[in-house]
């Protein structure tokens, strides 16, 4: 159920985001269960498409170009150090879309994604963290960002966009007559 897509951005679109990233201005004080007590760093990114910082736009442009269906809830950065121990949780909406800005990221960091089954209660899908990746799963599954090893002295971020499917409310709705006056 999860999907990824590598080289998701042009190369120099995604060398400008991991740039501006780590720039960024980190607070630690997220959880992600509610009370949860594992804590990590965290920065509100927005509500909507304007409220959505620029410095992840061009993100979210192609997200919209592959899948014009979907809306924004919210947008937000996550960040892990070595021992922080992420919570398993689900997201609301429909779907959620992590990318991974990091270009310099090692594989022996770890700091990737894992997916687990409703069912069995087991790990169905992981994937590792790789710069400018794109992962995409429902949002209702549980899922869990992997540790950082204490070998690596980076920031594991990315960022996560939460969707919501649109509407259209005139989809049903019969069309009316134009007599040949409107296209």
């Amino acid at each position: 159920m999860m999907h990824f897509y590598d080289g998701f951005l042009e190369e120099h679109v995604a060398q400008l985001i991991d740039m501006q990233l780590r720039e960024v201005s980190w607070k630690f004080d997220y959880d992600s269960v509610k009370n949860g007590l594992n804590k990590h760093w965290h920065v509100f990114a927005g509500h909507c498409e304007g409220s959505l910082r620029d410095d992840i736009w061009p993100i979210w442009q192609q997200i919209k170009l592959k899948w014009p269906e979907l809306e924004l809830e919210r947008a937000y950065l996550n960040a892990h150090t070595h021992g922080i121990e992420p919570h398993i949780h689900r997201d609301d909406g429909a779907l959620t879309f992590i990318y991974y800005p990091r270009l310099d990221w090692k594989n022996e960091w770890g700091g990737g994604t894992v997916l687990y089954d409703d069912a069995i209660k087991d790990i169905t899908s992981h994937v590792n963290y790789k710069g400018n990746r794109l992962i995409k799963f429902p949002a209702y599954l549980p899922h869990q960002a992997q540790p950082v090893s204490r070998e690596c002295y980076q920031l594991r971020t990315c960022v996560v966009f939460k969707t919501v499917v649109r509407i259209d409310e005139n989809k049903d709705r019969p069309k009316r007559p134009s007599f040949g006056l409107y296209p």
